[in-house]
């Protein structure tokens, strides 16, 4: 340490790192002079600590090297204690940053609320003639994925090629992950079959985007494939396989895959131990989803979520009924999936009131804005309960456009309690959205003969021969319950 400059630097600012909380004794390890203030970043806590250092690298010219300035940078655009805003500012300020620099804002950027300031960050950084590297593109492909555009994917896809980057297995992975979201699977499974040597976190992004976009067949075959090359799963892996297993009834496959997990002592995770609970239960296994469930260490919301919509859907009702008193009593507060669940439940088991107890104090209780799913439900617990006028009122009355479906729930209800009136505008409102729906003329004209009105049925059928409406064999009506 140089005398010279701790008695103009040290001894001045030592009141001031104190009053900040940056006390002197925190830097005694350190050697005083300029170029090590760069240090001094890392071991930061709390942004105003970084400020006093930045104060310094800007009074000894420090600020100028871009090491040190990279380091402020670092800590302000990743640190939880950082500030994002702070960051902007002091790149800013910088002549020429260097494409580190540039790196961590992206990355920063990305991650945030609003994404497509990464992808704004990146054209600047283009414009300015400064070159993209390995690490710049993933950040990129990142904010493209956040922001779900694959006009813009293929654009970072097109410069990654430019760069002779798109080989590369961050790269590559990042492309994937982009095209997947975007449900471009085509583009995707390009990228994946061009990577010539491809590690487990590749196979996992590709597997994932199937099973996430419904393809859980191409996701099961690809799991396959990657285990008969030799590359062992990890959890993530077995995760999303799991899940196109529960989407697609392969409780052979499950079974398998938790026969290999128990064979290699892999622990039971929240996650890896909810996707088996969720792929027994909608495989219909409900023994073994309780067991699965009941052996978890740890458990979430979607843990729950998993058992409560598997029992209700697979005519357990008042036992999912139980599993979600029982999440009440452990304190775990429910989300909109849960009370989903709890609603169905509800219907099927014949418990209107409570299902209606639980409808109507949902934001009370629970602070959830009930979603048209929820409205959904509760047509049909009203339908049920031959409410069909509360029922209608329900559904004119959501802030969202009614669908086919909630509107055939209605119909369904009118049919079985012989409600003729609703029905015919309940059968208009479904002709408006899906003209094509020609079910519902049968279903209509069917009430009309139950109750013998004989001269409504000839109507109704010359109404549908004048417009050409034939009914498709075996189809009358979409069933939402």
């Amino acid at each position: 340490m140089t005398r010279r400059w701790f008695l103009k630097y040290g001894s001045a600012k030592m009141n001031i790192f104190k009053l900040r909380g940056l006390h002197y004794r925190h830097l005694s390890t350190i050697t005083y002079t300029p170029p090590h203030l760069s240090l001094l970043a890392d071991q930061c806590t709390s942004i105003h600590q970084l400020k006093q250092i930045h104060a310094q690298m800007i009074t000894t010219a420090r600020i100028h090297d871009n090491f040190a300035a990279s380091r402020l940078l670092s800590f302000c655009a990743l640190s939880e204690s950082g500030s994002l805003s702070y960051a902007l500012r002091l790149f800013d300020s910088i002549n020429e940053p260097n494409s580190f620099m540039w790196n961590t804002l992206i990355r920063a950027q990305a991650g945030n609320s609003n994404p497509q300031q990464a992808l704004f960050l990146y054209v600047k950084m283009r414009r300015l003639c400064v070159t993209p590297g390995k690490h710049t593109f993933p950040f990129v492909l990142k904010a493209c994925s956040n922001v779900m555009c694959v006009y813009v994917s293929r654009q970072v896809h097109c410069h990654a090629i430019r760069y002779g980057l798109d080989s590369d297995l961050h790269v590559g992975n990042g492309l994937i992950r982009a095209y997947t979201v975007c449900r471009v699977l085509e583009d995707a499974r390009k990228v994946f079959d061009e990577i010539p040597e491809r590690n487990l976190s590749i196979w996992t992004t590709m597997i994932c985007g199937f099973a996430q976009n419904d393809k859980y067949s191409d996701a099961i075959g690809l799991f396959e494939r990657m285990v008969g090359d030799g590359m062992a799963p990890n959890g993530a892996t077995l995760a999303s396989v799991l899940s196109a297993c529960a989407q697609s009834g392969s409780l052979q496959l499950g079974e398998q895959i938790r026969v290999y997990m128990e064979e290699n002592g892999i622990e039971l995770g929240v996650i890896l131990g909810t996707a088996l609970v969720n792929m027994y239960a909608k495989n219909g296994a409900i023994v073994e989803a309780e067991k699965c469930f009941s052996g978890m260490r740890e458990r979430n919301i979607a843990t729950w979520n998993a058992m409560i919509c598997g029992l209700a859907a697979h005519g357990h009702a008042k036992e999912a009924i139980n599993f979600f008193k029982k999440l009440k009593q452990e304190k775990v507060k429910p989300n909109d999936i849960t009370l989903v669940g709890v609603l169905s439940a509800c219907c099927h088991a014949g418990l209107f009131d409570y299902g209606e107890e639980i409808f109507h104090s949902m934001e009370e209780l629970y602070g959830i804005e009930p979603k048209i799913e929820h409205y959904g439900c509760m047509v049909d617990i009203l339908g049920r309960n031959g409410k069909l006028i509360e029922a209608e009122e329900i559904i004119r009355g959501m802030i969202w456009k009614a669908d086919v479906v909630i509107w055939g729930s209605l119909l369904n209800a009118c049919q079985s309690h012989g409600d003729i009136d609703i029905a015919e505008r309940v059968v208009k409102e479904i002709l408006l959205l899906n003209p094509n729906s020609h079910g519902v003329y049968v279903v209509l004209s069917n009430m009309y003969a139950e109750t013998g009105r004989w001269e409504d049925v000839v109507k109704l059928r010359k109404q549908m021969k004048q417009g050409s409406l034939k009914k498709t064999p075996g189809w009358s009506l979409v069933n939402a319950t």
